[in-house]
């Protein structure tokens, strides 16, 4: 595990832009939106203090801020496409959107500016096209504003991927249940025309890859494809993701699970893996990265057993660890980075009124450690566990200001050893990014 630091680190809540694997992004107060912005009473008579659009470099550590915050300024919808940023700026006071062109270090460009006033800010966001990008609100209907206005029904089952050559490609996801029962149906790919006329349907997906291009890939994918963080090479899913809990429920007892698998796939060669085939009784959890191999857990019903696999496209599965399910607590168990491969950890339900919850490792290390319900597990290093933290600011008023983030570390004897501002970011480099 490597990490690193942004000079100065200010607490800033990185996301990975898909098509590209340099920049980290944060929109600050992203619990906030244009469509409470613009239609909520409160803020119709008072003034939004601004948030910041933030953009982190991976290789050389800088910090790139493209406009300076302002009150009654909001960042939001940022994409990738064509070797550039698009991002839209919302200034309230002025009834005025704008959709802006941006590459780290260089001035923002201004592609369109139009009246807030008559747009139905519902889901207002970006849509990737090739040849431009286009501004849409998703209600009951796909209202398009820019670059030029239409609208079609938004089917509840259909998302919007992208938009080329005056078509429209949609994902479908068809799952459904019936008497009870889940059926799973694989996704689909519908391509519209701009009269909502269905041109196309064809099974399969569609992605975005880090290199800026969408790809068809083949396949039954019941989950979200999607790339693992600390590499670029290599996206995974679960062809039918399923909680370990849940086969603690009724519903299983009287059931055989007809099993899942694990998916990889390679951007480079187009080819997917699956390390085992689907098999009754045998559930996979999610993948993680760490150190060069990805690692991910197997639990077997029938066998009353859970494996830890460490595992490398094209190579064969080595099993680390081993247990009894009776061993450990199902709810959210997972795997998480640590210095030498990876930990087993699970944690306490936690109910509404619950403020302080534990987290238990079963493997390498074992411990419990006591957290409060804002802290997230990231990681454990030199023998403590890190936790991404936040505080709510809020005026003399009780208005809310801002969020502010820390990261925590404690001991595995659950001593409190530092509180730092800042969060930390996995990079698809593989180093972790304090920013």
């Amino acid at each position: 595990m490597k990490f690193d630091k942004f000079s100065p680190v200010t607490g800033n809540d990185l996301a990975i832009v898909q098509g590209q694997s340099r920049y980290g992004v944060d929109c600050q107060d992203s619990a906030i939106d244009i469509y409470d912005l613009t239609t909520d009473e409160y803020w119709q008579d008072n003034s939004f203090p601004g948030n910041q659009l933030v953009f982190f470099d991976f290789q050389t550590g800088q910090k790139f801020e493209p406009m300076s915050r302002k009150e009654n300024q909001f960042f939001f919808s940022v994409i990738y496409q064509s070797d550039y940023f698009y991002f839209l700026h919302a200034q309230l006071d002025q009834d005025q959107l704008t959709l802006f062109k941006y590459l780290p270090g260089q001035e923002p460009e201004i592609i369109h500016q139009m009246s807030l006033t008559g747009l139905h800010t519902l889901n207002l966001s970006l849509v990737n096209d090739q040849a431009h990008v286009w501004i849409a609100s998703f209600n009951d209907d796909i209202d398009f504003y820019h670059p030029q206005k239409f609208s079609i029904v938004n089917e509840p089952d259909q998302s919007l991927l992208f938009i080329d050559d005056n078509k429209l490609y949609f994902e479908q996801d068809s799952d459904f249940y019936s008497d009870n029962e889940y059926e799973h149906i694989p996704d689909r790919i519908i391509i519209k025309d701009f009269d909502d006329h269905v041109l196309s349907n064809i099974q399969g997906n569609i992605i975005l890859l880090s290199n800026g291009k969408w790809q068809k890939v083949d396949g039954n994918f019941a989950g979200e494809l999607g790339p693992l963080t600390g590499q670029t090479r290599y996206w995974a899913c679960i062809s039918d993701y399923m909680k370990f809990e849940d086969f603690r429920d009724d519903y299983w007892q009287t059931r055989i699970y007809p099993g899942n698998y694990l998916i990889f796939y390679d951007e480079k060669t187009g080819k997917t893996f699956s390390p085992f085939p689907a098999k009754p009784n045998i559930c996979y959890g999610e993948t993680i990265f760490n150190n060069g191999f990805f690692y991910f857990t197997q639990v077997n019903i029938e066998a009353n057993e859970l494996k830890i696999f460490k595992y490398y496209p094209e190579q064969e599965a080595e099993i680390i660890f081993t247990c009894s399910l009776s061993a450990v607590n199902l709810h959210n168990l997972t795997l998480m980075p640590c210095d030498n491969g990876v930990q087993l950890v699970s944690d306490t339900d936690q109910g509404p009124n619950t403020e302080n919850y534990s987290v238990k490792g079963y493997f390498p290390e074992k411990f419990t450690l006591t957290c409060t319900e804002s802290q997230l597990p990231l990681f454990i290093k030199n023998h403590q566990m890190y936790f991404n933290d936040y505080e709510v600011h809020y005026n003399d008023n009780d208005d809310f200001v801002k969020y502010v983030y820390y990261t925590c570390s404690k001991n595995l004897n659950n001593k409190l050893i530092s509180k730092e501002r800042g969060l930390y970011t996995l990079a698809p480099n593989g180093k972790w990014w304090l920013s």
